[in-house]
């Protein structure tokens, strides 16, 4: 799938028998891009993989025999690490998603230095999409009004959405650190801009309308409506712009409610046992991480 890009890269799999090459005349989104390539693919299984990411040997091979261990495993990931820096230790790209009481959702282990702390092979609440292998059943029992990733989102935290619906229907996530793959994390969502963060914030809005609920959503609320307000007043502070994310979230609040009526109404598990899952927001680390980009870059 090509979407949209300018930079020659498309050309490279012109030509070539064993590539068939979609290209869009612009940008559709992360999620919209991916569903057209979802219509085509054929198989049990199917990884997602992101141009910017490359896989070490039986990283697919791995992840399949995974799966097949367990018939409620409906996605899997290996151990994404960043590119390594002479001198510098390996840093983890993520092992996984977590989420946390106030629905920010984060890739495990991210810039931290890879000191064997993530590996033993888990069930995790979600998958990375950059590289991450789905059973063909679970994504055709989760998908909405057709589409598994939603693409109102555009892009950013689509496969988190799809995490959730995927537990709300049963499905389990799965780690596997003996897949190994670097991500180089060359594409845009590397960079802070504040479209990026507009998108983020208007997701993950949209996200907890679909699928959050039950008592647990009404004991988590007060932390999650500080923690909104907070980085709306920070997205403020970089741009006026990010503004427009509240609009967003006004224009689509309507097309995530009925999506939520569909969600809930197919869902196999009760709102008490995915609870669990939720993990407290590491405040403190948080604020100490940012104090430090800050003073290495002033700009941060």
């Amino acid at each position: 799938m090509d979407n949209g890009s300018a930079d020659g890269s498309a050309e490279l799999a012109l030509g070539r028998p064993d590539v068939r090459l979609i290209r869009n005349p612009n940008n559709a989104g992360f999620a919209a891009a991916n569903n057209q390539a979802l219509e085509l693919a054929q198989g049990e299984f199917i990884l997602l993989l992101n141009y910017d990411a490359v896989l070490e040997p039986r990283y697919l091979s791995i992840l399949v025999e995974s799966l097949r261990a367990d018939q409620r495993r409906g996605s899997a990931t290996g151990k994404l690490l960043r590119p390594s820096v002479s001198g510098q230790p390996t840093l983890l790209d993520s092992t996984g998603h977590v989420m946390y009481r106030n629905v920010q959702a984060t890739n495990r282990g991210e810039n931290e230095p890879d000191r064997a702390q993530y590996d033993r092979a888990e069930e995790v609440f979600g998958v990375c999409a950059a590289a991450a292998v789905y059973r063909r059943a679970m994504l055709e029992d989760v998908m909405v009004e057709g589409e598994v990733l939603d693409s109102t989102f555009f892009s950013y935290l689509e496969d988190v959405d799809l995490d959730w619906r995927a537990r709300l229907r049963g499905w389990r996530s799965w780690y596997e650190p003996s897949a190994v793959a670097v991500h180089h994390r060359s594409a845009s969502g590397g960079r802070f801009t504040i479209t990026i963060q507009r998108h983020i914030f208007k997701n993950r809005i949209l996200m907890m309308i679909k699928n959050d609920g039950g008592a647990g959503f009404y004991r988590r609320l007060p932390g999650i409506a500080a923690f909104t307000a907070a980085k709306l007043f920070i997205g403020i502070i970089h741009g006026p712009a990010f503004l427009g994310a509240v609009s967003d979230v006004l224009r689509l609040y309507h097309v995530a409610r009925g999506k939520r009526l569909l969600v809930q109404s197919r869902r196999t598990v009760s709102a008490a046992s995915i609870e669990p899952w939720f993990r407290p927001y590491p405040y403190v680390r948080k604020l100490r991480q940012a104090r430090g980009s800050k003073a290495n870059n002033p700009l941060a």
